[in-house]
């Protein structure tokens, strides 16, 4: 059953239903709405709901791409923090040590500038992914909408 014929069938509903004396107000069966309603539910477009899963998927890939970028990080404080340490141990084996405590601080700086440039981009690519599948969604939903609005146009031109 199609939302439209739903929608006629609340109409009907209240149409028949008898009017409380002295005012615009009807006296409709629950039972009988709720079940129209809850038809109408169960028939919603599939794009309503593709929507949640949108959201959902939006928020999971944003999470995983935090996840990603902070273990980037991670890794690469760790890495620069061993290139120290192995720096120190140089110095203390070495004459020329300084050379190699500015050459790691070098690798060190350089390795944790392309970690946070790589998850910076990685974070990028993600929210223009989730805000394409937001703006697809959207303009389904928009398209639906609009047909529920000429519908309900339709009937009250009838």
């Amino acid at each position: 059953m199609d939302i439209t014929h739903l929608i006629e069938e609340i109409e009907d509903l209240v149409e028949d239903s008898n009017s409380v004396p002295f005012s615009k107000k009807v006296m409709v069966d629950p039972d009988e709405l709720y079940d129209i309603l809850h038809e109408i539910r169960s028939n919603l477009p599939e794009e309503i709901k593709q929507a949640q899963w949108v959201t959902d998927e939006k928020d999971r890939i944003l999470s995983e791409a935090q996840r990603e970028a902070d273990a980037m990080i991670t890794e690469a404080h760790k890495e620069a923090d061993k290139i120290i340490e192995e720096a120190r141990i140089k110095f203390d084996n070495s004459v020329n040590e300084h050379d190699v405590v500015v050459e790691a601080k070098s690798r060190a700086e350089q390795l944790q500038a392309k970690a946070e440039q790589s998850a910076r981009a990685m974070k990028m690519q993600s929210i223009t992914y989730v805000d394409d599948l937001l703006s697809q969604t959207q303009e389904r939903l928009k398209s639906v909408v609009n047909m529920l609005e000429d519908n309900r146009e339709e009937l009250r031109k009838n």
